[in-house]
């Protein structure tokens, strides 16, 4: 004898799954999100060097949380669009580079921001200066760019682009 879950929490459970579908489809079919998230990935990792308060890293992950947020916002809204617009419609072009800018938007604050919280040029020497003396993170932040690389522009190596 099973016992079924209550439909509540199915249905709570179901948001979730939902939820992450949506990402994981923008991570794979969004070039954009993935450059959104491999930056936040190399902030995040060279963020302890900077010593911030609780208050910059709450500022920090909310920056983080907006542009990508807007980023799968856009994916969203273009998705309808192309649903509604099977041909050339000029509202259509309206819409799509009107979610595009407020990207753009979020990213140049998101640059502000990090130029606020992470502009040190002594602490961006130090950085430097400890990668070239330890030598294996060094090498782990040399061998994590062309990874960097091959998640952003092939990803996801054209196994996964299901509609």
């Amino acid at each position: 004898m099973s016992i079924r879950m209550p439909e509540r929490i199915r249905s709570f459970r179901d948001s979730f799954r939902y939820a992450f579908k949506g990402i994981a489809f923008c991570i794979k079919n969004e070039r954009n999100m993935r450059v959104h998230i491999t930056a936040a990935v190399y902030v995040l990792s060279f963020s302890p060097f900077f010593h911030l308060s609780a208050t910059q890293y709450a500022i920090l992950f909310l920056t983080i949380g907006l542009v990508i947020f807007a980023e799968a916002l856009n994916t969203a809204i273009e998705a309808v669009i192309n649903l509604e617009a099977q041909w050339y419609d000029n509202l259509a072009r309206i819409g799509k580079n009107t979610a595009a800018g407020a990207v753009l938007v979020c990213a140049f604050a998101s640059v502000l921001v990090g130029v606020a919280l992470f502009w040190r040029p002594a602490t961006l020497l130090f950085i430097v200066e400890y990668l070239c003396s330890h030598l294996v993170f060094g090498l782990l932040f040399l061998a994590s760019l062309p990874v960097a690389s091959i998640f952003i522009f092939f990803f996801p190596f054209g196994i996964f682009r299901k509609h």
